[in-house]
């Protein structure tokens, strides 16, 4: 038992699966969310609004609008003058005589010939040269002139013009007729009816005025920017350094295993040598089992099975000198590959297994080149629990690997392998286990998943091998 995992198993140290997932899961919809969102006319929207309503113009701008009052206004002023003029007494008087009917006969009777006769007959009856002692003379000129002028003087049209003449309202209004309060009083009753200065007054009285304008309108769409789901998921991120993983990664492989059954634009059910020598799988001499093609493989509750089960099954062996002889074995199993199509070079491997170690099987997802040295295993279960590089030499297998006893069987757990041209790092849910920097395979690589019978009367079979899903980064290309 690998001590170190066992201690940290006891402690804690080893996160939990399903919240590594969920934080995962959660991390990368807010990722999605903030590149949407980056390049969105919304946030365009938002920074534009935000630089205009915190700019010294906006605000000083606001400020005189919402400060705006009648009081101490201009047009107050001209409404008080206003208001002042029209209490005047005599310039009342002016206006009610100006508006009378009096007035229009006065003027009417000022513009007559009656009149003019009246003003002729007055000036000569009243001349030096009138003799006054023939007035009363009924046969001389000038008792005729003095019976037509006291005729018209007591006329209703001439005494009118005569008594209005010499009235106090008369004299008001020539007094007040072009005196500069009536000048100015007309002036200001011009400008107080019109309807921009009583829409002025409004506008000054009105407590809402800057709610009602266009640039309140824009801080109320601010506002509404600002509760966008999105724009609060853009701040919570923008500067932090929470999506690094995803800014350096691209996601080239996955597969969570929904489709119901397996996508064979991404597996195989083949070996990479099968498909390469003889176009079906094939075992090697002293294997227990046969690969299936596909039989032993399924989709079942999103989840990736390779069963293995005791049942006579015919299958291909490779034997020397023979070559490929068709045998009997009492085992059936499964392998799935990327063989054939996909092939990496470098990045990072993660895959979420099941942790159900039994002697009797090996259960392994590794890495292989064109040939069979090496093999990077990603996690290897069963008469052998552990992670590491295995490779051929002269003297046998050279193993560089890792116990992982310590963890819970029966538990899913995220085996990750970073792998780069100087170093081969193994993790588990996110907790290193390992890493070599010596004889790290720097060529192209397919991967496998497979679950072989090392020991002959195995028992609880089936035994299944369970995969939920498989990921593989590579680094970005740089912009």
């Amino acid at each position: 038992m690998s001590f170190k995992l066992f201690l940290a198993q006891t402690f804690g140290l080893i996160k939990s699966t399903a919240k590594i997932e969920a934080a995962h899961d959660a991390l990368l919809a807010d990722y999605k969310m903030y590149c949407e969102f980056e390049k969105s006319a919304e946030l365009k929207e938002y920074n534009e609004l935000d630089l205009l309503l915190k700019s010294p113009t906006f605000l000083q701008q606001k400020q005189e609008i919402q400060h705006l009052s009648l009081r101490g206004s201009k047009e107050e002023a001209q409404l008080s003058e206003y208001n002042k003029l029209g209490r005047n007494r005599h310039l009342q008087k002016f206006y009610q005589t100006l508006g009378s009917d009096d007035l229009k006969r006065f003027q009417k009777i000022l513009a007559s010939e009656e009149l003019a006769t009246y003003k002729k007959l007055r000036e000569k009856v009243h001349s030096t040269s009138f003799d006054s002692k023939k007035k009363k003379d009924e046969k001389s000129e000038e008792f005729a002139l003095n019976t037509q002028f006291h005729k018209l003087k007591e006329s209703d049209n001439i005494s009118f013009y005569e008594q209005f003449a010499k009235s106090k309202e008369y004299h008001n209004y020539e007094q007040f007729k072009e005196s500069p309060e009536r000048k100015r009083y007309d002036e200001l009753k011009k400008i107080v009816e019109t309807a921009e200065f009583k829409n002025r007054i409004a506008y000054l009285e009105d407590k809402h005025k800057w709610e009602k304008t266009g640039d309140h309108a824009k801080e109320l769409r601010f506002a509404e920017l600002k509760k966008l789901p999105q724009l609060i998921n853009y701040q919570k991120y923008n500067k932090v350094d929470a999506f690094s993983f995803f800014k350096k990664w691209d996601l080239i492989f996955e597969d969570n295993f929904k489709a119901g059954s397996l996508d064979h634009k991404k597996w195989s059910t083949q070996s990479h040598w099968a498909q390469q020598a003889l176009g079906r799988n094939f075992s090697q001499m002293g294997d227990l089992h046969a690969f299936t093609e596909g039989k032993n493989v399924s989709i079942e509750f999103n989840t990736l099975k390779i069963q293995v089960r005791k049942e006579a099954t015919r299958g291909m062996l490779w034997q020397i000198p023979f070559g490929f002889v068709e045998q009997s074995f009492d085992y059936s199993s499964g392998i799935v590959s990327t063989a054939g199509i996909e092939w990496w070079k470098h990045g990072i491997l993660e895959v979420k297994v099941k942790y159900t170690p039994s002697p009797n099987f090996v259960d392994a997802i590794y890495l292989l080149g064109e040939e069979a040295s090496p093999q990077i295993n990603l996690v290897e279960i069963g008469a052998k629990n552990r992670v590491g590089l295995l490779s051929k030499s002269s003297a046998g297998i050279n193993a560089q690997c890792e116990d992982i006893n310590g963890l819970k069987s029966g538990e899913y757990y995220i085996f990750s392998l970073e792998w780069s041209s100087h170093s081969l790092t193994w993790k588990v849910n996110g907790r290193e286990l390992y890493t070599i920097t010596q004889d790290v395979p720097n060529t192209r690589m397919h991967l496998n998943i497979a679950s072989i019978v090392v020991g002959d009367g195995a028992d609880h079979l089936p035994h299944t091998f369970e995969v939920d899903w498989v990921r593989f980064y590579q680094h970005k290309p740089k912009a």
